[in-house]
């Protein structure tokens, strides 16, 4: 026996995900039967009835059976939660929707989706949405397989365009797809279904594929089994006046009873407590859009609830919860290090809205090569603004704050910004780290800008013949770089002798801050005189002082391999003087 898969709706900030879940929920299909869409906490179930009124001349059509109970969505479109973690191994989610508009094709955030899809390897299939809006798109039945054959041959050929620029882009990222009524093996390809969200076309296709591939293919994780401890998952915490701090929670696994003992993770350990009520939204209230509820005696896989406990507010929105008498549930909560935590490490501040956001953000930050000092989820605290200051004094490039689906006060931005701290903060991981990646980018520009004024570079130079300009205070004469760079400030020798120091460079009447290998200017020498201390064609080194050859070392790479060696025989005959 099956319960309810637990499906969620992803997407692209302007993709049409909300409306994909607003008319999931709602319009045409409530009308069917009132009462058979069903309001839990945090989610929306449609009943198998519903789903057969909707679907069974297209089952018929792909000669498809449904025996599901129904489909639970997740509430909230595109739920940061969709990663919080079941088992902290795998998502909440059996089966996503990615919302795309079939206009655009995949943007930012569905990039960052399909890799988060990849790296916990959910099924989903792609809704293409906003169809309606390519011109002279014509439909009169809501289902998409009656009208694709019926536009217009350039309707046609721009549907067919699009979605294939579709297929590409997800082909780039590892995932092979086709339209949905062209799939061959819904093991190995994604079904990609046309539609639009608003007009409602599609919708009976998505929920249709939804179901048939939850039985098909989802097999052991949605059977129940009595036997099974009741396990779920926490979407926030929240608060009822009159009844106090309260959990929601999604239950995915058994069957919870009022007075059951479960255990969850805080940032202190394992809690232990025990289940005080189990609220339930009211039929009419969840119509009515009223937070009205009830108290109900036990929930089973798949539904939403409220959960009242004592020390409930304790719990970190995206873990799990688990029944006590579940020995082996518990000790896996025990054996897993949480991803809030405090390390020794220079590092970045990573502050998220729940355990989920956090271990995603958190792997793809260590994937990057972004180093983490320090993880906690919640809102900011004076107390994270001094541990911030602390690692940004250690480390300027690292020591900077990340924070996601997090208000960030005024009071603690002004704090931030009169430090000069960076600050990450999007709802977009995949944004996130472009956009720091672009800050390291540009501040190292800079300092190592500000590094090349303050290098001596190693260099040699040759007096070009027929080119004395001036004899001395200062010498000017033409010169040509023969290995290395030249800048002013150099000290010029001639073997063992002093000339003199470079004060200015210039070509053509211009002054040069730097003159490269082959390159020929003027320069004055400061305290050199013309024949007393060097003549046409006598070869000059620059004395590289040891405070440049350190800084050399930190740009080492930047340098040409003829520099290199020249730095090297430059540092060996110090030591052999020394």
């Amino acid at each position: 026996m099956f319960r309810q898969p637990i499906i969620t709706i992803m997407g692209h900030i302007d993709s049409g995900k909300t409306t994909f879940l607003d008319k999931i929920k709602g319009t045409s299909i409530v009308k069917l039967e009132a009462g058979k869409i069903t309001q839990h906490i945090g989610a929306t179930e449609i009943s198998l009835d519903v789903i057969l009124k909707l679907c069974l001349h297209l089952a018929k059509k792909y000669n498809f059976e449904i025996s599901l109970p129904g489909l639970l969505f997740i509430d909230t479109p595109g739920h940061n939660a969709f990663d919080n973690l079941r088992e902290r191994g795998g998502s909440l989610a059996d089966l996503v929707v990615l919302v795309v508009d079939v206009n655009k094709g995949l943007q930012a955030q569905d990039i960052e989706t399909l890799s988060i899809l990849k790296m916990y390897k959910v099924p989903f299939i792609l809704f293409a949405n906003k169809i309606d809006l390519i011109s002279g798109y014509n439909q009169e039945d809501l289902d998409i397989s009656k009208s694709l054959d019926k536009q217009s041959k350039n309707t046609s050929d721009k549907i067919e365009e699009n979605i294939y620029k579709i297929v590409g882009q997800l082909y780039d990222k590892g995932f092979s797809a086709d339209r949905f009524d062209r799939v061959t093996d819904f093991k190995k390809q994604i079904a990609i279904i046309p539609g639009s969200c608003e007009k409602e076309y599609g919708l009976t296709e998505a929920i249709l594929f939804l179901s048939v591939l939850s039985q098909k293919f989802l097999g052991p994780r949605i059977t129940i089994d009595p036997l099974q401890k009741s396990q779920g998952t926490v979407l926030e915490i929240g608060e009822i006046k009159g009844i106090g701090k309260t959990a929601d929670v999604i239950v995915y696994q058994g069957v919870l009873r009022v007075k059951d003992r479960i255990s969850f993770m805080s940032k202190e350990g394992i809690i232990e407590t025990k289940i005080k009520s189990l609220l339930k939204l009211n039929v009419m209230s969840a119509i009515n859009k009223k937070k009205d509820y009830k108290n109900v005696d036990f929930v089973s896989a798949a539904s939403g609830v409220k959960i009242v406990a004592p020390d409930i507010d304790r719990c970190l929105p995206g873990s799990i919860i688990v029944s006590s008498e579940d020995l082996e549930a518990v000790s896996r909560l025990k054996e897993k290090p949480l991803s809030c935590f405090v390390s020794d490490i220079e590092g970045a501040f990573v502050k998220t809205d729940t355990l989920g956001s956090l271990e995603a953000l958190t792997k793809l930050l260590s994937k990057n090569n972004i180093c983490i000092s320090r993880a906690d989820i919640g809102p900011l605290t004076q107390k994270d603004i001094l541990e911030i200051k602390v690692l940004h004094e250690r480390d300027k490039k690292k020591g900077v704050l990340f924070l996601f689906n997090v208000n960030l006060q005024k009071e603690f931005a002004e704090q931030l910004d009169n430090e000069k701290i960076p600050v990450f903060k999007n709802n977009i991981i995949y944004k996130l780290i472009e956009e720091y990646d672009d800050w390291l980018f540009k501040k190292n520009r800079v300092e190592k800008e500000k590094l090349l004024k303050e290098i001596i570079f190693p260099c040699e130079l040759k007096v070009l013949k027929n080119h004395i300009f001036r004899t001395s205070k200062p010498a000017i004469v033409g010169v040509k770089v023969i290995a290395g760079r030249l800048i002013p400030g150099s000290k010029l020798v001639n073997k063992e002798d002093e000339i003199g120091v470079v004060e200015a460079i210039q070509a053509e009447g211009k002054s040069i801050p730097i003159l490269e290998r082959g390159a020929e200017a003027a320069i004055s020498i400061k305290n050199a005189v013309y024949l007393k201390d060097f003549k046409e064609e006598d070869v000059f080194t620059v004395y590289v002082p040891n405070s440049s050859i350190e800084k050399l070392d930190q740009i080492i790479y930047d340098l040409t391999e003829e520099e290199q060696t020249m730095l090297q025989k430059i540092k060996l005959k110090r030591i052999k003087i020394e």
